[in-house]
């Protein structure tokens, strides 16, 4: 590797690891601007935001320019000179999680010195992201059916399904819920209309009260007469019979 395309290199600054993405078993290249142009021997160490180390990548690697693992490349004319290690991500690497960083430490300096966690620190790189092949995002459609009422108007039910499956039995499961609920309401409209109809004739047919000055025949009632044969007449105090 050369640092052609690279200028006046940081010492400790990470370059070309910005957003990159790469799958368990690729190979993954770490550069940085050289620290002490390599006199300082270094663990590199994998980690997660917040500076949570999680495993050693390499302990004490030790850059110079004739070493074919851990190189140490010097561009005076750039004013750059860069340490680099090419790192082989295992096969089995945990992806649950894809976000990660690389840290850079003394190798000389031991972690919690002091009580300090980081002890012996230099520099964190920018993100980068191990994913498995051929991940995707699970995506969700949505479909509609439109379903009558009772009363002449339209219902419209939406169903969200992946495209796992499992959408058919949810359909169905509305459909005849919707069936169940219209059937009902029939019947009980059939039920409050012969029952109604039974109250009014029940009414039609219930006697009248009789009243005491009602009429027969459009005409009044009149008291009969005494019988002929008795009448009786009151002359003073006396009272007579009359023979008939």
């Amino acid at each position: 590797m050369s640092t052609q395309g690279y200028t006046d290199c940081v010492p400790g600054t990470f370059y070309g690891l910005a957003n990159t993405e790469v799958n368990p078993g690729d190979t993954l290249q770490l550069r940085w601007g050289a620290i002490d142009n390599g006199d300082t021997p270094l663990n590199i160490s994998l980690g997660r935001a917040g500076g949570t180390l999680i495993d050693e990548i390499t302990v004490g690697a030790q850059f110079t320019t004739r070493s074919s693992l851990y190189q140490l490349v010097i561009n005076d004319t750039a004013n750059c000179t860069m340490e680099q290690y090419t790192w082989a991500i295992p096969s089995d690497f945990n992806t649950t999680n894809p976000q990660y960083q690389i840290g850079l430490f003394n190798a000389t300096a031991k972690l919690g010195t002091y009580g300090v966690d980081l002890y012996g620190w230099i520099s964190w790189s920018d993100y980068f992201y191990v994913r498995e092949k051929g991940a995707a995002t699970t995506t969700t459609t949505t479909t509609s059916s439109t379903t009558a009422t009772s009363t002449g108007s339209t219902q419209t039910t939406s169903t969200a399904s992946s495209h796992g499956g499992g959408s058919n039995s949810n359909s169905v499961g509305i459909g005849v819920g919707v069936g169940v609920g219209v059937g009902a309401a029939a019947v009980i409209g059939v039920l409050g209309f012969f029952f109604l109809r039974r109250r009014r004739k029940t009414r039609q047919k219930a006697p009248t009260p009789t009243q005491e000055t009602s009429e027969v025949a459009g005409s009044p009632l009149y008291e009969l007469p005494a019988p002929a044969n008795k009448q009786t007449v009151q002359e003073g105090s006396q009272m007579y019979e009359l023979q008939g």
